[in-house]
């Protein structure tokens, strides 16, 4: 899990919104996933919203993960997903892989339907499920204050 919670720290500079509160939603046996509730934005009758998908397992400081952005038709219930960003063990940007998907139904109980009710929802989840940062989500969790982001700074400056 430590492993993971390093991965969720980049998630703070990954993402091109000012404002972050990631909603941890899901888990497989190999990846977390994470809404970001103030990534949200309603146009016309499209909602959009960003996905983190961090792996369960890797090698300490890897900072490997990929954040997606979903598309939902809040009112048929479908959805799909506009682009996938890949981030290394470094926490760098390796790819954008754009995905023009057709429209899906959004099933109850699968990863898609269950953010479709996040990003669907009138308010946003509550404080208690969720952080201000994917930093605050991880030192929630291990009670650490070290932040992982600072240590890969530190890591590149050395570079």
């Amino acid at each position: 899990m430590k492993f993971v919670l390093a991965g969720l720290a980049v998630l703070g500079f990954a993402t091109p919104v000012a404002a972050e509160s990631w909603h941890a939603f899901s888990r497989s046996a190999n990846s977390a996933y994470m809404a970001d509730v103030d990534s949200i934005v309603v146009e016309g009758d499209v909602t959009r919203v960003l996905l983190a998908i961090v792996p369960l397992r890797g090698e300490a400081g890897d900072l490997s993960h990929t954040v997606d952005t979903y598309e939902f038709k809040c009112g048929p219930k479908q959805w799909r997903s506009t682009l996938s960003i890949e981030y290394g063990p470094d926490g760098v940007e390796t790819g954008q892989y754009p995905d023009e998907s057709d429209w899906l139904n959004a099933r109850d109980g699968t990863i898609p339907g269950i953010l479709k009710e996040i990003a669907c929802r009138p308010e946003p989840p509550q404080a208690s499920t969720a952080a201000s940062s994917a930093l605050a989500w991880m030192n929630s969790r291990r009670g650490s204050t070290t932040s992982p982001i600072s240590l890969a700074k530190r890591s590149d400056a050395s570079s």
